[in-house]
C-alpha cells in the first residue's frame, strides 16, 4: 500500500505556488481599492502654481522689496475675491490664497476653501511692513500659500 499516496510532491508544490501568487496579487491589489480616483498633479499644475505665487507676491509686496508685505495692497488683495480673476490661470482652475502667519494661524484666504483635494500648491514667505497696524497680525514672517485643483 505504500505506493497509493493521494498526494505527491508535485500536487503540493502546485498548490503552494497557486496560494502564494494568490496572496501576493491580493495583498498587492488591495491597496489600489482604497486609493481615491483622483488624477495625480502633474508638473504643469505645478509649475502653474508656481507662476501664480509669483505674481500674487508682486502685487501684495512693496515695489522695492520682493517679501517685504505693502499692508495696505495685501489687504484690499485678500478683500476682495475677484482679485484672483485678474491673474490668469493656463487651464480651468479653482484657486486659494492663504495669508498664514508663524504660529499657522490663518490671517486672510481668499477663493474656495480647500478641502484636501489633490491639489498643486506653492509657498513663499514673506514679512510684513515695519510699523504696519491693518488687518493681519504678521509679526516676524508669513507664508502665502497658494494652491491650485
Amino acid at each position: 500500500m505504500s505506493g497509493d499516496r493521494a498526494q505527491t510532491v508535485q500536487d503540493y508544490v502546485i498548490g503552494v505556488s497557486i496560494f502564494l501568487l494568490t496572496t501576493a496579487f491580493v495583498v498587492g491589489f488591495i491597496p489600489t481599492l482604497f486609493t481615491p480616483f483622483t488624477a495625480p498633479v502633474d508638473a504643469s499644475q505645478t509649475a502653474q502654481a508656481d507662476r501664480y505665487a509669483a505674481e500674487v507676491l508682486s502685487e501684495v509686496t512693496q515695489p522695492d522689496s520682493k517679501n517685504v508685505l505693502d499692508g495696505a495692497e495685501t489687504d484690499s488683495f485678500f478683500a476682495n475675491e475677484s482679485n484672483l480673476d485678474g491673474i490668469p490661470t493656463a487651464e480651468q482652475s479653482e484657486v486659494n490664497v492663504t495669508l498664514v502667519d508663524g504660529n499657522g494661524t490663518v490671517q486672510h484666504a481668499v477663493g474656495p476653501p480647500y478641502q484636501g483635494e489633490s491639489t498643486a500648491a506653492a509657498t513663499r514667505v514673506v514679512v510684513p511692513e515695519s510699523g504696519y497696524a491693518g488687518n493681519h497680525t504678521c509679526t516676524a514672517t508669513c507664508r502665502i500659500e497658494v494652491r491650485l485643483w
